[in-house]
């Protein structure tokens, strides 16, 4: 559910309760200029106590599933209430009486609680919708991050029958054949981890990080091959590798590196290196790349970035960090995720 449909509702429920309570006519009959602005003055704390649950409240206590606090703070704020709104009506009657002598004439226990059932009511009515309201937009959340996993496994399924990287990968295979049959098996079976990881893992909306890790290790090796130095990727792993992460994650970010590194200048042209400390993961890769071929927006661009920026705004929403950089022919891209919430 947008912001503005959420406003929209807003305007209309109390536009709604304002005529159906319209302060200016009493069934056709005058009224006092100053019970009009005491009726206004109530209707307007009313809406105070919704909005102080609506806004306050249920966040601060019920979406942290602090209920034992929002019961007894409830019903505090309930019972104190009608004082604070009876006050604000016995200034009303005193600016237009002009009875500030006897400001709390008339005021007692039996009418103190007379306002308690008005103000519940509010306060009921807020923490409901708010209650409410933040259904709708999980159950709206799941759907889209379930219909942008759909498209991202469609995505690798894609990718994992890309002929360019296929055939390359086949071609150096069937090279090795030629000159070294080990190492031509260990690359098939890679492939085949590869193959078996996209098909079956990446259904899963969690793995763990070591499977996470193999996946990149094969990829890496398989892109080995294509270089006539190995050690000019370099990949540094440390940490707790049981930790829960969304499959592929780092899969765009490779994919960026290995396609726009030129390995005709630093060494190491690929750097890439994953921490992993209390639920906090760290991935960082950068890559070198030639000026003269290149431009800065090429690196930047690209549908895969932009579908891992969406993915993790759906999955990791206000607990990751990407960052960008380029400089002195170097890109440096950190992805930071907080997975303890997960």
């Amino acid at each position: 559910m947008s912001r503005k449909r959420i406003i929209l509702i807003h305007i209309f429920i109390w536009l709604f309760a304002f005529f159906t309570n319209l302060p200016f006519s009493n069934f056709g009959k005058s009224i006092s200029t100053g019970q009009v602005v005491s009726n206004i003055i109530a209707f307007l704390y009313l809406m105070l106590v919704f909005y102080l649950f609506y806004l306050l409240m249920v966040p601060l206590f019920l979406e942290k599933k602090r209920l034992a606090g929002f019961c007894i703070y409830s019903l505090i704020l309930v019972l104190i209430m009608p004082f604070f709104g009876y006050n604000l009506l016995y200034l009303n009657r005193a600016i237009f009486d002009n009875t500030f002598n006897d400001f709390y004439r008339g005021y007692s226990f039996k009418v103190h609680m007379s306002g308690y059932f008005p103000v519940m009511t509010a306060a009921v009515f807020g923490s409901f919708f708010k209650v409410i309201i933040n259904w709708f937009m999980t159950m709206n959340q799941k759907a889209e991050l379930d219909k942008q996993n759909l498209s991202i496994q469609l995505d690798l399924l894609k990718g994992k029958m890309n002929p360019h990287f296929l055939f390359n990968t086949l071609n150096n295979i069937d090279s090795l054949i030629q000159t070294d049959q080990k190492a031509a098996s260990e690359a098939l079976i890679r492939l085949s981890d590869i193959m078996r990881y996209m098909t079956y893992e990446t259904s899963s909306n969690i793995v763990e990080l070591k499977q996470e890790v193999a996946y990149i290790k094969d990829i890496i090796e398989l892109y080995r091959l294509r270089i006539r130095n190995p050690n000019e990727i370099l990949f540094e792993v440390n940490g707790y590798m049981k930790t829960g992460i969304a499959p592929a994650i780092f899969a765009p970010l490779l994919e960026n590196a290995f396609k726009f590194t030129s390995f005709r200048g630093e060494k190491p042209a690929i750097k890439i290196s994953l921490n992993s400390t209390c639920g906090i993961i760290i991935f960082s890769i950068s890559n070198y790349f030639d000026k003269e071929s290149q431009t800065q927006d090429n690196n930047y661009s690209g549908t895969g970035l932009i579908g891992l920026r969406k993915r993790l705004e759906l999955t990791y929403h206000g607990k990751y960090i990407l960052d960008i950089s380029e400089e002195n022919s170097i890109f440096l891209v950190k992805l930071t995720i907080d997975t303890n919430a997960y």
